[in-house]
């Protein structure tokens, strides 16, 4: 029938010329079948990303005129009023450009060399992550730590990224006063960088779906601290680009581990002899 890819022909004696005809027939159809299911499926994902990209835009755009609407009509008069306008305004202006530079990225990960690799030291980086977050979020105690060499051929700029919206993430969703690791390693020709934090964890259902563009375990919680839902997927396409993976198990005694692996051509470091060295910002 005319658009079904399901039917196939009926099996014959291989033997035969009618066999072999069978045998390719209905295997041009399997392989135009999946072709048929990888495009429908490319084009529902297409559309939820528009729709949702749609959808995240829309809020701010809409609070921005309402506010520009409300100038025009005379209805802010004060001063204090139209303080409070601009600075709405403004921040719906701020957080829209991240969304945007949000999408680029995803869109810049998706193009063939777009990364600058050279050999850095993942233990640096995740050292001035650590930094960093202890600065922004004082009352969660960040550590750091690494093996003495953990040189990579990566691109910092990208690794550094993902390793701060993690760390940032972590932090955010952790109890005052408890502790965010991010430990750095190296064995069987792969470099691990894990992110452990002891919050209220992530259920195993959820910890593929994390990964996906816009989705959130909580709506309500990603919207006040002004998350669109973007950050893992950015992640996710950074870690893929260098040709690695990254997962996420269950921290022992609760909470979520993030686990990235990425492949290395250097000598493997030997866990059980490798001097450790920890860096702690309170």
């Amino acid at each position: 029938q005319s658009g079904k890819f399901s039917s196939r022909l009926v099996e014959r004696d291989p033997k035969t010329e009618i066999g072999r005809l069978n045998r390719a027939l209905n295997s041009m159809l399997d392989s135009i079948e999946g072709a048929v299911r990888g495009r429908d499926k490319t084009l529902t994902q297409m559309r939820r990303f528009v729709s949702d990209a749609s959808h995240e835009l829309r809020t701010p755009l809409v609070t921005v005129r309402g506010y520009a609407e409300l100038y025009r009509m005379g209805a802010i008069k004060t001063k204090k009023d139209l303080n409070e306008a601009m600075q709405r305004i403004e921040s719906e202006a701020i957080r829209m450009t991240g969304l945007v530079e949000s999408l680029l990225t995803l869109t810049r990960m998706d193009e063939i060399g777009n990364l600058k690799l050279r050999e850095q030291d993942l233990s640096e980086i995740a050292s001035a992550v650590v930094k960093d977050a202890s600065v922004a979020n004082p009352k969660v105690r960040f550590l750091a730590q690494s093996s003495t060499s953990q040189i990579a051929n990566v691109d910092g700029d990208r690794i550094k990224q993902v390793l701060t919206n993690l760390v940032n993430n972590a932090g955010r969703f952790s109890a005052d006063g408890s502790e965010v690791q991010v430990a750095v390693s190296s064995a069987n020709g792969k470099h691990r960088l894990e992110v452990i934090d002891h919050g209220e964890g992530i259920p195993e259902m959820m910890r593929a779906k994390v990964f996906d563009r816009f989705y959130r375990a909580d709506s309500s919680r990603n919207r006040e601290t002004g998350g669109s839902g973007l950050g893992l997927s950015i992640a996710k396409s950074i870690v893929n680009a260098h040709e690695g993976q990254i997962w996420i198990e269950e921290t022992e005694g609760g909470g979520a581990t993030f686990v990235i692996e990425l492949p290395t051509k250097g000598p493997e470091v030997d866990l059980s002899t490798a001097s450790i060295k920890t860096v702690t910002e309170s």
